[in-house]
Parts: structure tokens; sequence; C-alpha cells
């Protein structure tokens, strides 16, 4: 039993572990020290012994690797900061005065509130939800899921989002080019959501009151700070490279350097939120999320260690056996994000989980048709596996706000995702064919 579990295949053994992370992870351990437990044991039991885990911590000397927990770390701590600043408030404030379509307040107000990736979001735009609807013509399920949907448009290649920020790391792409393959995702999901969701909002429920008066000073008061981030994200990927730093590292310093510029601007309007602020330091989930990037990228390491003097790692063996068993690998690009969204129920998850499998599946150095095509296709695929998830935070306190039971607002969902889903495969045809 023991010879034959030492000479499993590599998939095997992946697959394995992957499952027992998420076991682990369904009896209340953290993700990420399921994740790091697993890295363990998997560079064990592919035989690299202490040297796989002497390439794991050596692995974080890399900046691209110890860059990336601090930004993400910042991240949270902007994201808080604005809350606290009352800006964000602001903002919405400001918007719920000065329109007064029903429809695109449905749609605006989720969306605003989706440009901050705070964890459980849907919960904050819930009550705007609500709020819109007050005389509760709608039904509870269609109030679910346009919270829900359009809490969401964003995910797809906002650059505030962790799992955007560690799409970018494996795919190895440019920012701006990351971005711009993936903003069609956002249109897409808003057209899917506009078709099946949108449209059940019927027509003289929509509001006919007359538009209000923008205060253009509270309806940036959160924008200006964002934009500056996004901004700078933007530029200095596409500058620094010409400086000398290349790909992932001037991603994330640009990342860091936007959101230094952006706290300042934030803080120097209102001082008084920089303890308040702080406060995020304390909550568990916030050393939980750095501690689940460290154990990511230290699983990221495991099946990229070699594992002979030829180099041989577990992602090369895996490619080599699918390929040998007759397994396309356009499904296992498209099955292991789904399965990982399905099973984690976060972006950050089901990136950290799949990403590495699947970028090393097509080999180094792949051109950029074959980067691009996978990359859109695995991530609208791991994507639609998260928002199916019965684990996924924002889907659960949506549903509990609503009081709808989980399972039956599945029927709203269906129909948009599966336009998202039909816009990946159509993008990544297009990108493999004029990229």
């Amino acid at each position: 039993m023991m010879e034959l579990l030492l000479h499993a295949p590599a998939y095997v053994k992946v697959g394995i572990s992957f499952a027992g992370i998420l076991l682990v992870n369904r009896f209340g351990i953290p993700l990420g020290f399921s994740i790091l437990l697993f890295s363990v044991l998997l560079s064990l039991w592919s035989g690299t012994g202490l040297p796989g885990l002497i390439t794991q911590a050596e692995s974080f000397g890399k900046p691209e690797n110890y860059l990336l927990p601090i930004v993400i770390l910042l991240l949270l701590f902007f994201t808080e900061a604005l809350t606290k600043a009352g800006r964000m408030e602001r903002t919405i404030s400001a918007l719920k005065t000065w329109l007064k379509s029903r429809k695109m307040l449905l749609v605006g107000l989720p969306a605003l509130v989706g440009l901050l990736p705070m964890p459980g979001g849907a919960l904050f735009s819930a009550p705007l939800v609500a709020s819109i609807d007050d005389p509760g013509e709608l039904d509870a399920r269609l109030r679910t899921a346009i919270n829900y949907w359009f809490r969401h448009i964003w995910e797809y290649w906002w650059p505030l989002y962790p799992g955007v920020i560690l799409a970018v790391r494996y795919s190895e792409l440019p920012a701006v080019t990351f971005f711009l393959i993936q903003i069609p995702l956002t249109f897409s999901a808003l057209i899917g959501g506009y078709l099946f969701i949108l449209k059940m909002v019927k027509r003289e429920n929509d509001g006919h009151a007359e538009k209000g008066t923008l205060d253009p000073e509270a309806a940036f008061s959160a924008l200006i700070p964002i934009g500056i981030l996004v901004v700078t994200s933007i530029l200095g990927s596409a500058i620094l490279p010409g400086m000398g730093f290349a790909g992932t590292v001037s991603s994330l310093l640009s990342m860091l350097i936007g959101l230094i510029l952006a706290l300042i601007v934030v803080f120097s309007g209102n001082p008084s939120a920089w303890y308040p602020s702080l406060e995020m330091l304390r909550k568990s989930g916030t050393w939980q999320m750095v501690i689940l990037v460290i154990s990511i990228l230290a699983f990221s390491s495991t099946i990229k260690s070699p594992l002979d003097a030829s180099d041989t790692t577990l992602v090369t063996l895996m490619r080599d056996e699918f390929i040998s068993k007759g397994i396309p690998i356009v499904a296992v690009i498209m099955l292991i994000p789904f399965i990982s969204g399905l099973a984690t129920g976060v972006a950050f998850g089901f990136v950290g989980a799949s990403f590495p499998i699947v970028f090393a599946l097509i080999g180094q150095d792949p051109i950029l048709s074959v980067t691009a095509a996978t990359t859109v296709c695995a991530y609208a695929f791991g994507y639609m596996g998260m928002m199916l998830s019965p684990i996924h935070v924002c889907f659960v306190v949506t549903c509990e706000y609503f009081g709808t039971p989980l399972f039956r607002n599945y029927g709203y969902l269906i129909g948009p995702m599966a336009t998202v889903l039909a816009a990946s495969l159509i993008l990544s045809g297009l990108y493999y064919r004029f990229l």
C-alpha cells in the first residue's frame, strides 16, 4: 500500500492534496492553514523532502512574493479607511439623491459598493437595494439576485481585488494587458444581468420622480482616491518595466505606490479616521488573509519544485499524464478553476488553488495568445464556480438579509452565468486566433 502511494501519478498526489485542503477547510480550519499544511505534506509525498521545503522558504526572497502580502494588507487597510472616513457613505448618498431611475439605482448602488473588495460586501449593499424597493414590490429572490450579481461585476479585472492581483501574478501578463483582456467579461456580466435579472423589474415599478441635483464633492469623495489608485497602478505597470522592473514586480510596485498616494488623500481630508482604520489590524480575518497569501505562494512553489536533475516538476508530470490519457488540456483549464471556485467560495481561493496548476500545464514562456486565452477561460470558469458556491459569504449574507432559502436563488443566476461563460469561450477563441 505504501509503495502504491509513493508511486502514485502526479495528478493523484496533487488531486488528493487539493481534496485534503478542501476537506480540512470544511472542518473549520482556515483556508490558509489548510493550504500550508498540504503544501508541506505534498512536498514530502512528492519526494522533494527537505530540499523542497527549503525551496518553498527561498521563494519568499523573490520580490514578487514578498511584495504580494504587503500589497494585500495595505489594500485591506485602504478599504477600511474609505469606510471609517465616511467617504463611501457620502458617495452613495449623493448618487441616491441624483439618480431617480429605480433600475439605474438597483444596478448602480451594488456596483458602486463592489468597487471596494470588502469581505461580505453584499451585506453593505443589501440595505441600499431594499431602500430603493421601499414599497416591497419586488420578489425577495429578485432583490437577492440584483444585489448579489451586480455587486460582483468588477471582480474580473478591477485592480483593487486580491484575486485579480494574484491572477496577474500567476498569468505573468502585464497588468494593463490583463485588464484589457478581462474587461469584456464585465460587459458580458452586465448584459446577462440585464437580460435575466433586471428585465424582471416591471417598467411601472421603475420610478418616475425627477432627477435630483448631484453634489460633486460628495459623489467623488470615495471615487477620487479609488481613481488615484487605479490610474497609478495602470501608469506604473506601463512605465516601470522600462526602468528595469519586470512583469509582476512592476504591477505590485505600481499598486503599492498607488495605495500610498490614495491613503494620503483619504487621511488628508479626515486625519481622525487613522486610528479607527488601524482597528482592522486587530481583526483575525485580516491576518488570515495574509496567511492565505503566504500559503498559496508556498503551494505554488511546491508544485513547481524540481523533482530531479532534469528539472521535472509535479505540474510537468501532470501535463504529460493528462496528454498520455487523452484528456484535453482545455477541459482541465475549465474544470480545475470551476471546482476550486465552487469549493472555496472566494476569488482569491480559486485563483490561488488552481492558477499555479493551470499555467504550469501550458508550459514555460507561452506566447501571448495562449496566455490570454487561458487566463480568460480559467478565470471565468473559476469565477462562475465561486458565484454558485453555497459557502460564498456574499451569497449567504444576501440570502439571509432578504429571507430567501439559498438554493431557491439559483434560478435567477443560471442565465447570467451562462452568458459570462459563453463570452469567455468566444473571447478565448478570439485571443488565441488573433493575438
